[in-house]
């Protein structure tokens, strides 16, 4: 199929595309105006016409908003127009935090790396998508723009359920910052997922954070994707992880704990106790690895 007509328009930097933004929601009547990153969650939506958008602002490729920088307290922005291959070939990021690498090699093909961007991604919102599980594992915060200035919010925060966000219509996505190590305490992570064969998207998909001192767990990060309406915390796992030697046995408890209080989707690609069944395996693969990451 084809998209339906629509309205097109190039930014050429985040002050003109917040100005164009302003100026086309104020003159649609729909107010359906849609930012163009790098297209590849978007475009096919308008293929199938499940979006209809009457303008589309074209923001892909600014050079204010492409790069990986680390800022001197350690910290980690990926900008958000950074695209799956660049953050895949930033070698300083993906050493630093390894579960970003395993997660961009299975994340669906080389086409959809070369243009998708991170904070496409994000902004995006789908309950399926890879990368959301990283981030909120380690604890990301969101940059928006918007006319009146910028704001930060965690990412727990800005996902709020299937495909909807905390962006308002007149912000933009323009960074995620990941914070620094915790000081000399070694830190692993690792990231595991059962993917859809046609679409690559995980059926779940699991990212564990550990932070290790004297052959103990002091904290740790797990987050899930693909099971329920938005990519969340598994808390209670994270509880019982703190603070204790990461023996087999421990690690199964915490992972028996992954989807407590979930509603899991369900769908012709996996029924809702499925999705929770791989979660709650994928939670103990990942914490393994991260476990092993982390040790001397």
């Amino acid at each position: 199929m084809f998209p339906a007509d629509f309205g097109y328009v190039r930014a050429e930097s985040l002050a003109q595309a917040l100005a164009l933004l302003e100026e086309a929601a104020d003159s649609d009547e729909d107010g359906d105006v849609k930012l163009l990153a790098g297209g590849q969650s978007l475009l096919p939506l308008m293929k199938l016409r499940l979006a209809a958008p009457s303008t589309l602002i074209d923001i892909g490729g600014m050079p204010e908003l492409t790069g990986v920088t680390t800022d001197p307290d350690g910290t980690t922005v990926i900008k958000a127009l950074t695209t799956y291959r660049a953050l895949q070939r930033d070698q300083f990021a993906t050493t630093r935090f390894p579960a970003l690498s395993d997660a961009l090699a299975v994340l669906a093909d080389q086409q959809v790396r070369a243009r998708g961007t991170v904070g496409g991604c994000v902004a995006h919102g789908d309950p399926a998508a890879d990368l959301p599980a990283v981030l909120l594992a380690h604890g990301a915060t969101i940059t928006l723009a918007g006319p009146h200035g910028t704001r930060r919010t965690p990412l727990d925060s800005f996902l709020q359920g299937v495909f909807a966000t905390d962006l308002a219509a007149d912000e933009i996505v323009t960074a995620i910052t990941l914070p620094a190590p915790s000081g000399r305490r070694r830190t692993g992570s690792a990231y595991e997922k059962f993917e859809q064969p046609a679409s690559h998207l995980p059926l779940a998909g699991v990212c564990a954070v550990v932070t290790m001192e004297d052959g103990v767990i002091t904290s740790a990060g797990v987050a899930i994707t693909g099971v329920a309406g938005r990519a969340f915390r598994a808390l209670d796992t994270e509880r019982m992880l703190a603070s204790v030697s990461p023996s087999g046995t421990a690690i199964e408890a915490a992972a028996s704990q992954v989807a407590s209080g979930v509603s899991p989707l369900s769908d012709q690609h996996a029924s809702g106790p499925f999705r929770l069944h791989l979660a709650e395996v994928l939670t103990t693969r990942a914490l393994r690895r991260a476990v092993d990451r982390a040790a001397p």
